[in-house]
């Protein structure tokens, strides 16, 4: 049986105490993961833990893929990026460490919420390519701190990749959870946590992509007079009459519109697919 060890009751800097332990420097990567009910506060956790990190000393960077996280009524407040996918990741971990071995691991702590969602146990194949990057993106001081109620793909959350996961137990009192310690075994209750002064859109879904996204409101530039002509066809009606448009003028502005958007997707296709080969080609030192 697991041993249960129990947090000082109404004393601020226990709390501290534990997450110093937990996400102490001498790790370069921590992986942790909040698991609950829906409004069983997993989120107001993992924020909680952002905000003792940044007062402890313990990150050298923040980021999360939740929007617009207002850390202006903390005691010291403090950036916390906004990042939707998984290369921009990686990318700033890299930028914050570009010589690891002169300069030692600085750590960047994210929180990556809504897990269930965007690494899904019943969907696993899209997963494969954040199972191959997350442990190479770890040598550059990733810290996670996820969120999920369930359905996390478990070759993701385990044991091997992951310190440990908290447990909301109660839906009616946020300030208790369980912290269970893969590293050594052991069961860990976390009594009266504070609340966290950061402030956040409940009501905002979380994603979180392997590549960037196309912002919501990329419109297609027009280039030349025949995305015109098929601009102001799809404007003004159904049929090239109510366009004002001569029937063979719309259909060969349509052909080079197609021909146009073909030729430079199937150009940005070969070159992603030649940048990706000359990354995976493997080392000849």
């Amino acid at each position: 049986m697991a041993e249960t060890e129990t947090q000082p009751k109404n004393h601020l800097g226990s709390f501290n105490d534990f997450v110093k332990m937990i996400y102490n420097k001498k790790y370069q990567s921590v992986w942790t993961c909040c698991l609950g009910r829906n409004q069983s506060g997993k989120t107001d956790f993992n924020l909680l833990l952002l905000e003792r990190l940044h007062t402890l000393g313990l990150a050298d960077g923040f980021g999360s893929n939740i929007p617009d996280l207002d850390t202006s009524k903390c005691t010291e407040p403090f950036e916390i990026d906004f990042i939707e996918d998984f290369a921009t990741l990686k990318k700033r971990c890299q930028m914050l460490n570009p010589d690891p071995e002169k300069h030692g691991i600085k750590r960047y702590f994210f929180l990556a919420d809504e897990m269930g969602n965007w690494a899904p146990k019943d969907k696993p194949w899209l997963n494969v390519d954040f199972i191959r990057e997350m442990q190479q993106v770890r040598k550059y001081g990733l810290c996670m701190l996820g969120t999920a109620i369930d359905r996390v793909d478990s070759r993701i959350l385990n044991e091997k990749h992951f310190h440990g996961y908290y447990m909301k137990v109660s839906k009616s009192n946020p300030t208790i959870a369980v912290y269970y310690n893969w590293i050594n075994h052991r069961r860990m209750e976390l009594i009266k946590i504070p609340r966290t002064k950061i402030k956040f859109n409940t009501w905002h879904s979380a994603s979180f992509y392997m590549e960037p996204r196309a912002p919501n409101d990329l419109q297609i530039t027009v280039l030349n007079p025949e995305h015109e002509i098929v601009k102001k066809y799809l404007e003004c009606g159904e049929t090239w009459r109510e366009s004002g448009i001569h029937r063979q003028t719309g259909k060969r502005a349509i052909g080079k519109v197609l021909q146009y958007h073909m030729k430079h997707c199937l150009n940005s296709m070969q070159e992603s697919s030649e940048s990706k080969e000359i990354v995976e080609q493997p080392s000849t030192d």
